[in-house]
């Protein structure tokens, strides 16, 4: 495939990306955001890879493992353990080295790295209210990454996201107020 034609699939699939992304953060249980957050991590994982970015591809892969594992830690005690929360923060933060050790991309592969050990402390939290906050954080630093690489979806992916997810937590305090 030639440059050009990957780069069309990859903005294509960054496209359904998007569109997905808006559930991620405004799902109201634990279960949804981390099954949302699963897909948009195939497609940006895929989008990434047609875009040459190895570490946000490399970073949604690992991403996606950690989805999985945490989905299971109230079904299954073997997932319930501290020792995944310590592994998925040991193995993004050594994700972008090739990269930053190959050249091939220079220290803005630091941005996702961060993001995505936030990702991994806000997606072992239980709480979707907790989850969604950490998740701005996170996003916020894939956006920068995103801007500085010149993925144009990705760039709106997580503009969607920031959004979803404060949409999300104003839904959610709308929602308390009902309540009281």
């Amino acid at each position: 495939m030639t440059p050009e034609a990957l780069k069309i699939l990859g903005e294509c699939l960054g496209a359904v990306a998007v569109a997905e992304g808006f559930f991620i953060y405004f799902s109201r249980t634990r279960g949804r955001i981390l099954a949302f957050k699963f897909i948009s991590d195939l497609l940006w994982g895929f989008n990434m890879l047609c875009l040459g970015n190895l570490t946000g591809a490399l970073l949604n892969a690992v991403a996606m493992g950690r989805e999985t594992v945490f989905s299971l830690r109230e079904k299954k005690r073997f997932f319930a353990s501290p020792f995944w929360l310590v592994f998925f923060l040991v193995v993004t933060a050594i994700s972008p080295m090739y990269s930053l050790i190959s050249g091939k991309e220079s220290f803005i592969a630091i941005l996702p790295a961060a993001g995505s050990l936030l990702a991994v402390i806000g997606f072992y939290q239980s709480k979707p209210q907790l989850i969604r906050l950490i998740g701005l954080v996170a996003q916020s630093l894939w956006l920068v990454y995103a801007l500085l690489s010149h993925n144009l979806s990705s760039t709106v992916g997580n503009a969607v996201l920031i959004i979803s997810s404060l949409a999300g937590v104003l839904r959610a305090v709308i929602h308390a107020k009902k309540q009281e």
